[in-house]
């Protein structure tokens, strides 16, 4: 009786030793491939989720940081009237194909050159009231949107990115305030320009300066000016204009005693009284990382697949601003 258990045990244990069958690890396999497969798409998932985030997050930095500063230089701006001095420039900036972007399919779709006069908070570099401030406290600023390195050198990382010149009041009252243009390409006649500094501080090639960096990967820069003017009835119209270069109007000019766009006296009713600029709406398309590095490597061969590209890579923020009575 004592033999037959002991068989019995024997026989138990050599059974439990064998092991998983064939189908058993053939099973635990495939469950195992089935979580690892949903542990990667669970990875998968939430590593586009944070690269997304982070570039949502990052092209609104960029959109508030561009906001805030056109924001309050537009807040500020200064129009006076009674005169035929021009006080607002919104014109094509001549980029080449080179400045516009990687080749002839990228290019900036807005290259515009931006110039207005404003009581910026920051010039003289903050230093107001002190012995920097040389006084005076309207600014001639000018913003331009171009395609370069930001910093320069042997290996060159041009990118799309938004300058914004500020010229300091003293260069402005010598140099372009109370004059019949503003334009940077046209040359200022002007006794007050012997000094070599002041030149050049208004040539158009110090807006794109690196101590005049303000944002990159923007894409596209744009300006819609609001005017407001007075009907015979009492009641109040409005006139919106918007500067593009490949758009209906090409260029704006505000001249005291005049609104030009293309040259040509902006388009009211006949009993409209003197039209006033009353806001302005900026617009801009800021790229992600992403989509910055790839414009440059990517096959994009038409318009239609730069506007997918865009679409994917882009987002687009406007910002409207109630602009002073002038």
């Amino acid at each position: 009786m004592k033999i037959g258990i002991k068989q019995t045990h024997n026989s138990r244990s050599r059974y439990d030793s064998k092991g998983f069958t064939l189908i058993e690890l053939m099973v635990s396999m495939s469950i195992t491939i089935v979580i690892l497969g949903l542990l990667m798409g669970m990875t998968k998932i939430a590593v586009g989720s944070w690269k997304d985030t982070h570039s949502r997050t990052r092209a609104s930095r960029l959109a508030q940081e561009v906001f805030s500063t056109v924001g309050k230089d537009l807040e500020g701006i200064v129009v006076r009237s009674g005169n035929n001095y021009e006080w607002v420039l919104v014109k094509d900036s001549g980029n080449n194909s080179s400045e516009n972007g990687p080749d002839g399919s990228t290019e900036i779709g807005n290259p515009l050159v931006v110039s207005f006069f404003s009581a910026v908070t920051d010039r003289y570099n903050g230093q107001i009231n002190t012995t920097d401030d040389l006084g005076g406290d309207i600014s001639l600023v000018r913003y331009k949107l171009i395609y370069q390195d930001l910093i320069g050198g042997a290996t060159q990382k041009p990118v799309y990115a938004l300058y914004r010149e500020r010229i300091d009041p003293n260069f402005t009252f010598d140099a372009a305030l109370a004059k019949q243009s503003i334009d940077p390409d046209v040359a200022v006649n002007n006794e007050k320009l012997e000094e070599a500094d002041l030149k050049r501080d208004y040539s158009l090639d110090e807006i794109v300066s690196e101590q005049n960096y303000l944002a990159e990967n923007i894409y596209d820069f744009t300006l819609s000016f609001n005017f407001e003017y007075s009907l015979a009835d009492g009641k109040s119209g409005y006139k919106r204009v918007v500067i593009q270069t490949n758009g209906a109007s090409k260029s704006l000019s505000i001249r005291g005693n005049q609104i030009l766009v293309d040259g040509a006296a902006l388009t009211l009713p006949s009993d409209a009284g003197a039209p006033r600029l009353a806001g302005a709406d900026v617009s801009i398309l800021v790229l992600s990382d992403e989509g910055m590095n790839g414009i440059k490597t990517k096959n994009i061969n038409n318009k239609s697949d730069l506007a997918k590209y865009l679409k994917k890579h882009g987002r687009h923020y406007s910002k409207s601003v109630i602009l002073p009575q002038s």
